[in-house]
């Protein structure tokens, strides 16, 4: 059902233990699906080992890593692997991310699933009948965050190794708060349109902008308790709770614009970068942002101090006592089933991602969010360099990933467009919630 274990050739101790496409010198191999962001080199080489679960001309592909600055790391993961391990060897295919997920469901229709993959932490539920079980291979699961035990486990079972994680929060200029507020950043929407107003008047900056995307603005939905979906799948948008929270989190929206906190033009934002430039160049007060840009794009492109001027805070709410996060980050998955021979190899190489002293060296080699929370407190395994970490690891205790089933992408476009409308000024909150319910309904009954 799964990847073919072929037995290509020998190996001898001029070979590494770790190439590019090749992790392990066993006669036994496993295939495995993964990133170029997850390369254990920083390229390949142009004497590929062909297999005939790849194709020479895969092989024969010069490769590039997508993170060198992490493939240290993830190389001494792997080959502590190998070393335990030494009758497998594991072949790498780096997959296409336009083709990826939907390459996997079609093998898993035909029964032709390679034996283990990388995942895009929330498919996960998409292929819960197909991934195994970890829990004799990865230690202490009450060490994840809360969002990783509720979207990795099954009944029980943790079923992807969530190896990492990313998070939306407010980014705001500490300098202009002092100024036109108490210095505290905007906890409610009632804040933000407050010192919003009061920094349209008195600067020549624009207070408020964010990507008009839905997972950018589904933590204002999901902090009123707002659901997409039910257990099995189903839309319940239409539920009072959920159609209410659409509503007001649209008039918030609607009410930024008419306040003039932010402009309408904020619908041709193309991407979190133009925001964190923006920022850069002192044309904006506040945003919405991912965590990883105060290194990337404020940390390391701005000469000396002024980068301090930007502090990070949780998503402002309607109400003070509301949080939430929208949270994202790969994992690692077996589809090999059993606890012998290939099986439990293969398990051991997924559970190596989500060990304490792997997934440390690896976060902390990339400026990434570990997903066990223990790894905050422990310097030996994890000391960053990245400004607020542990205000981070707060907002991962509110993280919400976006539900894995087949209807989402169709709300996401319906919640995208009804957001464009009424900030365009095209439709009010109310009839634009209820044309994005009817279509997402109509979509889920056909």
């Amino acid at each position: 059902m799964f990847g073919l274990s072929v037995e290509v050739r020998q190996f001898d101790e001029s070979d590494p233990l770790v190439t590019y496409d090749r992790v392990g010198k066993g006669q036994t191999e496993l295939s495995y699906w993964t990133s170029r962001f997850y390369m254990p080199t920083q390229s390949g080489n142009n004497q590929p080992e062909l297999s005939p679960l790849t194709g020479p001309f895969y092989r024969t592909l010069k490769q590039q890593s997508a993170q060198p600055a992490a493939t240290p790391a993830i190389r001494a993961q792997h080959e502590e692997w190998a070393r335990a391990n030494p009758d497998y060897r594991i072949a790498l295919e780096y997959q296409s991310s336009d083709e990826w997920r939907e390459s996997l469901l079609t093998r898993t229709s035909r029964g032709t699933l390679p034996d283990g993959s990388t995942i895009d932490s929330f498919w996960a539920p998409e292929f819960y009948e197909q991934l195994q079980p970890l829990n004799d291979y990865v230690v202490d699961l009450e060490d994840f965050f809360p969002f990783v035990r509720e979207a990795a486990t099954r009944d029980g079972d943790l079923l992807a190794a969530w190896k990492y994680a990313g998070c939306g929060c407010l980014y705001y200029r500490q300098d202009l708060l002092d100024r036109y507020g108490d210095g505290s950043p905007p906890r409610t929407w009632a804040d933000v349109l407050a010192v919003g107003r009061d920094i349209a008047e008195g600067e020549d900056i624009t207070p408020f902008l964010f990507q008009c995307s839905a997972f950018d603005n589904l933590p204002y939905f999901w902090g009123q308790g707002g659901a997409l979906v039910s257990d099995d799948g189903v839309p319940v948008l239409h539920r009072d709770r959920n159609r209410r929270a659409l509503v007001d989190t649209l008039s918030f929206l609607q009410e930024l614009i008419s306040d003039g906190v932010t402009p309408r033009d904020v619908v041709t934002v193309s991407g979190v970068e133009e925001l964190a430039r923006l920022g850069r160049t002192d044309q904006v007060a506040m945003f919405l942002g991912n965590n990883d840009q105060i290194e990337r794009s404020f940390k390391n492109k701005v000469d000396g101090d002024r980068w301090r001027r930007w502090r990070v805070a949780e998503i402002p709410m309607k109400k003070p006592d509301q949080f939430a996060t929208g949270v994202g980050g790969f994992a690692e998955g077996t589809f090999r089933a059993g606890d012998t021979g290939g099986a439990a190899a293969l398990k051991e190489f997924v559970a190596k991602f989500v060990e304490p002293a792997s997934m440390g060296r690896y976060c902390e080699s990339a400026a990434l969010l570990p997903t066990r929370e223990s790894l905050y407190d422990d310097r030996e395994l994890y000391d960053p360099d990245t400004p607020y970490q542990q205000q981070f690891r707060e907002f991962l205790q509110h993280g919400v990933p976006r539900p894995a089933v087949p209807i989402y992408p169709t709300i996401a476009d319906e919640y995208e467009h009804a957001i464009e409308s009424v900030i365009t000024g095209a439709a009010e909150p109310q009839p634009a919630v209820e044309t994005m319910i009817e279509n997402v309904t109509e979509a889920f009954e056909s």
